[in-house]
């Protein structure tokens, strides 16, 4: 088990203008991925009332924008997701993850948004993977 950390940027990993933060992990079925961001650490999708945590807006942190959908998936504006097929579908990360691999893929981190151009804030990541048995 290693642990890994990165820094997600609202701006430059956005879904609507950026591109993810491949972290180069390779992950395969039966590993089991955590996640862990400070829910302390803050980032923003624009002025106002705008900042979150990786929960995304909808907290005592911001406004409560609701969900953004984009195709089949609607997650709240300002949160952290990831992916593990460059960015063709995601799932909910928030300040804490942990879930077991079902599928092989390469992990990348996003922040979820409809507009890229007004984000600002980083937020530090720590991921950690544990192999387990093979599915």
């Amino acid at each position: 088990m290693a642990q890994n950390n990165f820094t997600v940027d609202a701006r430059t990993h956005s879904i609507s203008g950026g591109t993810g933060l491949d972290t180069g992990i390779a992950l395969s079925p039966g590993q089991l991925l955590t996640v862990h961001v400070d829910p302390d650490e803050t980032w923003s999708a624009g002025a106002a009332d705008r900042t979150s945590n990786a929960n995304g807006l909808g907290n005592p942190l911001g406004g409560d924008y609701g969900l953004f959908g984009r195709g089949a998936q609607s997650f709240l504006f300002g949160a952290l997701v990831g992916s593990l097929d460059g960015g063709a579908t995601f799932f909910g990360v928030g300040t804490q993850l942990s879930m077991t691999i079902l599928t092989e893929g390469t992990l990348s981190f996003y922040y979820w948004d409809s507009n890229h151009e007004d984000n600002s804030g980083q937020i530090r990541v720590s991921v950690q993977v544990y192999d387990g048995p093979r599915i």
